[in-house]
């Protein structure tokens, strides 16, 4: 049962850091991973490499959990928190209202 509970309180920590995030949106959470819309201007597939690289977070994109022809990936990630405690999970809001749009757009070709 504690690892149950630590998921739990995981998920509510995720869910409850969302609506603080501007253009943010949180789509879905479970034990082991949320999935989120971004409000960036760039493709998920390109936002995901330049966040680890910009912020050291690790997200998947979207349009790799829909088909091609689903345009909604594209403005999708999916947040793994399987093994982040409240610290990690707070860690990640920070670096994610950190995130300059214009210093990532400038390093990504959105073409």
């Amino acid at each position: 049962t504690g690892d149950l509970e630590a998921a739990k309180a995981a998920c509510a920590a995720v869910d409850a850091g969302f609506p603080a995030l501007d253009g943010w949106e949180l789509l879905g959470c479970g034990a082991y991973f949320a999935y989120v819309r971004h409000p960036f201007d760039i493709p998920s597939h390109k936002l995901a490499p330049a966040l680890v690289h910009e912020a050291g977070l690790l997200m998947l994109p979207g349009t790799m959990f829909r088909p091609e022809s689903d345009r909604a990936g594209q403005h999708e990630l999916r947040i793994a928190f399987a093994n982040s405690d409240a610290r990690g999970i707070a860690t990640l809001f920070e670096r994610l209202r950190g995130l300059d749009p214009s210093r990532l757009a400038a390093q990504i070709d959105v073409t």
